[in-house]
């Protein structure tokens, strides 16, 4: 059974996800897919466990390094100044 990509990003998407990962592009596809579904087959209550331990060991983290939460989100151009890229994506 055949599978014809016509958008252009997805088909990016899916040649960089299997070079990071040195798969094949059926294999990229199938274990995003499979990802995907996995997360709609969490219960509601799963989710929210998980949602409250990922809160309660970010919590631990701040009180272990006496960092205070921020309620800035950075925009790109802040993220890829912190890390160092230019416009080309270099540092």
């Amino acid at each position: 059974m055949a599978l014809n990509i016509k958008d252009p990003e997805t088909e990016k998407a899916v040649r960089t996800l299997a070079k990071r990962r040195g798969l094949s592009l059926t294999e990229a596809v199938r274990q995003a897919v499979s990802s995907e579904l996995g997360k709609d087959e969490l219960s509601e209550d799963e989710k929210a466990r998980r949602i409250a331990e990922g809160r309660r060991k970010l919590k631990a983290f701040y009180d272990r390094h006496n960092v205070k939460p921020t309620t800035h989100v950075m925009t790109k151009q802040e993220m890829d100044d912190a890390i160092g890229y230019d416009e080309n994506g270099f540092w």
